[in-house]
């Protein structure tokens, strides 16, 4: 992995290098290999400080200490989670944490005159990832959406595995902090990272190797789909219902998925089989001048067109 290509790829020189750091090993080692690049001097440090369990606060100060030896900046945000759970019961702590973070991440976006942030995934993140959407039941396009590039996210770690990142912040005596709560299974990922994965690595240590491979598969097959569907689409907000049904029944699913991804949020949770073949149904029945909705997807039949 060579930083300084990666920094090349996607930054000018004078552009401000916006880094999601936990503290923690993953992104302490993209800190420390950042500090080694000529954009060293362009570094801004992102900490989001929950306040949820003892060490944030220390956490914190070492990132501001190293600040001080390192002459990056740093800029820090907190909040009180349990207040805001109580006013959105309906929402996991993750699911909040993660909207707190990214909120913050676009305030010093906005800050700095950026468009980017980096963060520190890995494969092994990447793989977590694919098994937590994979359980929750997204389709194709939610198994693919952790890339080197998407939306305003950078990540050029995804090529390493934490093993790798591990060994070479011990090997050189490099400083990082350690979250226990990682080592507790009380969240999804957790499970997932703490009791599932380690199954695989025992049915085939090169697993990881085997996996991102299928997921590369999965993203070759998904820029396909997405290539026919958008030759079908054509940048519209409707398709005409004959067309829909020249198509083939998996072609058709696929166009909905696709209308539903982007309506809501670019994700397909919630989206089932039944509701597509409901669709489905909707758009070639009878009645006219009629509408479906599921979720934020919203379809009104007009005549021979769907709009959506």
């Amino acid at each position: 992995m060579n930083i300084e290509k990666f920094l090349e790829k996607y930054y000018a020189k004078d552009e401000p290098i916006i880094l999601a750091c936990s503290a923690g090993p993953d992104s302490m080692f993209l800190l420390y290999k950042l500090l080694e690049t000529s954009y060293a001097k362009n570094l801004v440090i992102c900490y989001f400080n929950h306040k949820t369990r003892p060490g944030t606060d220390e956490e914190e100060a070492f990132l501001e200490t190293l600040w001080a030896e390192k002459w990056f900046k740093v800029e820090v945000a907190s909040c009180d989670f349990e207040k805001i759970m109580q006013l959105y019961p309906s929402k996991s702590f993750e699911e909040l944490a993660r909207e707190k973070r990214y909120a913050f991440f676009n305030a010093v976006m906005n800050i700095y005159e950026a468009n980017k942030v980096i963060t520190a995934h890995h494969l092994d993140d990447k793989i977590e990832t694919f098994m937590f959407n994979m359980l929750r039941g997204s389709k194709l396009s939610g198994l693919t959406n952790i890339k080197e590039s998407h939306g305003w996210i950078l990540r050029p770690l995804l090529w390493i595995e934490k093993s790798e990142i591990l060994t070479y912040l011990d090997e050189n005596k490099l400083e990082y902090k350690v979250d226990e709560t990682n080592n507790q299974s009380i969240y999804s990922r957790n499970k997932i990272r703490n009791e599932i994965l380690p199954k695989c690595e025992e049915i085939n240590e090169k697993y990881r190797k085997n996996m991102n491979n299928l997921m590369c598969y999965f993203e070759d097959l998904q820029d396909h789909i997405n290539h026919e569907v958008w030759e079908f689409l054509w940048d519209r907000d409707y398709f005409e219902i004959p067309d829909f049904n020249n198509l083939s029944s998996f072609l058709q699913k696929e166009v909905i998925r696709y209308i539903y991804y982007t309506s809501n949020g670019k994700s397909t949770i919630g989206l089932s089989e039944s509701n597509i073949n409901e669709i489905i149904r909707f758009i070639n029945g009878k009645n006219n001048k009629t509408k479906k909705e599921i979720k934020l997807l919203s379809m009104r039949k007009d005549n021979t067109r769907i709009y959506f």
